[in-house]
């Protein structure tokens, strides 16, 4: 959850930075100005791309759904995302809402696959967002969990061999205990033998 406070912070910050960079005397050109409003297309270029991903043009729309994703548990947005469709907005929207902490290794898998999709559909700006808000993170989380993983099972083995081990020490100690009895019992004869044998000489 904490990462993804961090991410729509990071959006909010980003947007302001775009704010301060626009500058009114460019109303002044006597260019044909884009027919979208700038505020609502900060990650849009194109009309292309504009018209493509609607309202996820706008910050707000990312940081509201990456809220949703670390306050909606993983079954109720499993959901959410299997009712989506597969065109380039719903893919946004997906990817936003696998971003949560118990998003399990194969869907947040899934979800950079859909990132390397939408970056061949986004303007310049979009496609550096996904990248380093959203893919990098994710998959920093990925080998994270992929170590663990990894880690784990070689702790499993190791576990396993220390406790085939121990069976075989165990098994060990009882063989030779059972030796030190057979000998024992041997040293008993032995020594019944000999104090028969004396009586007898008698």
């Amino acid at each position: 959850m904490k990462i993804l406070v961090v991410i729509a912070i990071m959006l909010s910050l980003s947007g302001c930075e775009l704010l301060k960079s626009f500058k009114p005397e460019l109303l002044e050109s006597s260019e044909p100005l884009e027919v979208a409003d700038v505020s609502l297309t900060k990650y849009c270029i194109s009309q292309e791309t504009i018209t493509r991903f609607e309202e996820f043009c706008e910050l707000d729309w990312w940081a509201e759904k990456l809220i949703v994703a670390s306050t909606t548990p993983w079954l109720e947005r499993s959901e959410m995302i299997d009712a989506l469709a597969l065109d380039p907005k719903s893919l946004i929207e997906k990817v936003l809402l696998s971003q949560g902490d118990d998003t399990p290794y194969r869907n947040r898998l899934r979800a950079q696959k859909w990132i390397e999709e939408l970056q061949t559909l986004t303007d310049k700006k979009m496609t550096q967002v996904l990248d380093i808000l959203i893919f990098q993170p994710s998959q920093q989380l990925l080998e994270l969990e992929s170590a663990i993983t990894i880690l784990s099972k070689v702790n499993g083995r190791q576990e396993k061999t220390l406790i085939a081990q121990e069976v075989q020490i165990a098994e060990k100690n009882q063989e030779i205990e059972n030796q030190r009895k057979q000998v024992e019992q041997l040293l008993d004869i032995e020594a019944s033998m000999v104090n028969q044998n004396r009586g007898d000489s008698k």
